[in-house]
């Protein structure tokens, strides 16, 4: 697919680089189960092991031990599908061959035999995360290159956001419709072993039909190739891009270390432990609303002006969990609708931002490297669900509170202070990170009219 060449002084050009709903509909498909089901780890993957015996500070160490696999992991994927050379498409195979690894690791994670243990969770674990860093690196890879324009990668990752909002969505309303009927599906156990049903079918099914529907970029269009080490040391020097994916990784612990509390958080703090998943239902439409609100508002402000002003929110919303207590579960549940619409700006803008960076780093070292840079993504994304969860329960062990027993009301207090201050201040961090972020629109014009003229320098010739 070839890129459309923006001209000087204009910061985007639509009509050239737009690409079609059908296209875009069945690239974002891929994010439905596989966000889905990514989400339901967060919520729902510690407590359930929890239930089932296994320790909880065994849960927290084996959350955060199984990224050290992925340091070695994802950039390999990374770097092998950069220069991967087949005609058919080089993030394509990798997204295929990645489906039924993730899809086979989501149903014996989720639907764990009777004696689960703690070396069990470990084993499929580090499976699950082999698969997703197979399709999650090469398919952001290949959504970054669907188009060069700033404002329609926003659209793409717009689709995609919402595409994985969905499917958390769809995640929960399915136990609940089943739960209505039969009286089962309102424990965390049993949303796994549902979501791990449809995962196990969906994933191959999508990702085939992305195949054979969207483009990969041509097998020509790599650019020279320098070696990895002087790669990474000009990765290194994009300030940007550090920048932008310490932000990235600050304020994704927010939300992963709320989800992991949120089953305790419903049973201890609100008193209620069956509507949960019921109550979220009412959450993820607030956030495919948000991400529409914050992708239209990143079109008059730019990205990372928008993405502030979400997490300013975001901060100012997430404290308010203290006022919540016993019984209180509508205002709980209006809470949730507010952070919602602010976590729309958590996800969708900052990874249209990093499509950005990749083209800085692509001027300065004259490389098509976007497999290398999601790979650190991936790792950033990885190291916030383990570290996130991993807090959460070491934290819970800490202060003494008990996942299966009675808690004194200092250990329940202590879980309404990590629930609701501690991703406050991880907010306030990331806004700090983002103040005065350099690329801007402008800023980025200037960087593909470089890159046009670079190619057009090397489609003429000597």
């Amino acid at each position: 697919m070839s890129e459309a060449v923006v001209q000087p002084g204009h910061p985007s050009t639509p009509a050239a680089s737009r690409l079609p709903n059908r296209r875009l509909i069945a690239y974002a498909l891929i994010e439905f189960p596989v966000g889905g089901a990514m989400n339901a780890t967060s919520l729902f993957l510690g407590f359930h092991y929890a239930s089932l015996g296994v320790d909880l500070k065994q849960i927290g160490l084996i959350l955060m031990a199984a990224r050290l696999i992925d340091v070695l992991i994802d950039p390999a994927v990374g770097l092998m599908s950069d220069r991967t050379r087949i005609k058919w498409g080089r993030r394509k195979v990798w997204v295929c061959a990645g489906a039924p690894v993730f899809a086979l690791a989501c149903w014996n994670l989720f639907v764990p035999p009777e004696g689960v243990t703690a070396v069990y969770f470990a084993g499929w674990l580090v499976l699950f995360w082999l698969g997703f860093s197979m399709i999650n690196i090469p398919y952001y890879a290949w959504g970054a290159e669907l188009s060069p324009d700033y404002h329609e990668r926003t659209r793409i990752t717009t689709w995609r956001t919402i595409s994985g909002t969905l499917g958390s969505f769809a995640f929960l309303l399915i136990p609940a419709i089943r739960q209505q009927i039969s009286g089962v599906g309102g424990q965390p156990g049993e949303v796994l072993a549902i979501v791990a049903v449809v995962t196990i079918f969906a994933v191959p099914l999508l990702v085939a039909f992305a195949a054979m529907n969207v483009p990969d970029r041509d097998v020509g269009a790599h650019g020279q190739q320098v070696p990895l080490l002087q790669g990474i040391q000009v990765m290194g020097r994009n300030g940007p891009f550090l920048r932008l994916l310490a932000a990235f990784t600050i304020v994704g612990l927010g939300p992963v270390l709320q989800g992991a509390m949120f089953p305790f958080f419903m049973e201890h703090v609100v008193g209620n432990s069956t509507s949960g998943p019921k109550i979220l239902l009412i959450y993820y439409p607030t956030v495919a609303l948000g991400i529409v609100v914050w992708a239209l508002l990143a079109r008059r402000i730019d990205k990372h002006r928008a993405w502030m002003t979400g997490m300013t929110m975001m901060a100012f919303v997430t404290v308010s969990y203290m006022l919540v207590g016993q019984g209180d579960l509508w205002l709980m549940v209006s809470i949730l609708g507010l952070s919602g619409v602010a976590s729309g700006a958590l996800s969708a803008l900052p990874a249209s931002m990093k499509a950005d960076v990749v083209d800085l780093d692509a001027v300065e070292s004259g490389e098509d490297r976007a497999g290398l840079f999601f790979a650190a993504w991936s790792l950033a994304v990885k190291f916030i669900a383990a570290v996130g969860q991993g807090l959460a329960f070491t934290t819970l062990a800490w202060i003494g509170f008990e996942a299966k027993g009675t808690n004194t009301p200092d250990e329940i207090f202590g879980l309404r202070v990590f629930y609701s201050a501690g991703p406050m201040v991880l907010y306030v961090i990331a806004l700090l990170l983002v103040w005065g972020y350099p690329i801007t629109s402008k800023r980025h014009a200037e960087l593909r009219e470089q890159l046009a003229t670079r190619r057009n320098e090397r489609a003429s010739g000597p």
